[in-house]
C-alpha cells in the first residue's frame, strides 16, 4: 500500500504538475464566484481556494439539487451554506450553467 501512495505522490509532484491542476481549480472557483457575486449571491466566507461556500435559500437549494451536487455545511442567517468545489476536470460551461440556473432562480 505504502509504495502505491508513494507512487501516486512522486507523479504529482514530478513538474510541478500539483500546482499545475491545483491553479485550473483555483482559476474555476474564482470565475465561479465572481459569476456569483455579480447575481447577488452571498458568500458564507472569502475563501481563495478551489471550495466556494454560498449561502442560499431553500427555493434556491432544493431547485438546485434537481442538477446539481453539492454539500450543505450549516445553517446561516436567511439561508443554509452549500459548498461547491471545483477541480482540474471543471469546465468554464460548466461554471456558466450553474451561474445561469441560480440566475433563473
Amino acid at each position: 500500500k505504502g509504495r502505491l501512495l508513494g507512487i501516486q505522490f512522486d507523479t504529482l509532484f514530478t513538474d510541478n504538475l500539483y500546482f499545475e491542476i491545483s491553479r485550473h481549480a483555483i482559476a474555476m472557483a474564482d470565475y465561479l464566484k465572481k459569476g456569483l457575486a455579480e447575481k447577488g449571491c452571498r458568500f458564507y466566507l472569502d475563501s481563495p481556494t478551489n471550495q466556494q461556500f454560498v449561502i442560499l435559500t431553500q427555493q434556491q437549494k432544493e431547485a438546485l439539487a434537481q442538477g446539481y451536487y453539492f454539500e450543505e455545511e450549516g445553517v446561516a442567517e436567511q439561508g443554509t451554506v452549500v459548498r461547491f468545489c471545483t477541480s482540474w476536470a471543471t469546465k468554464d460551461e460548466e461554471v456558466d450553467r450553474l451561474i445561469a440556473m441560480i440566475n433563473k432562480l
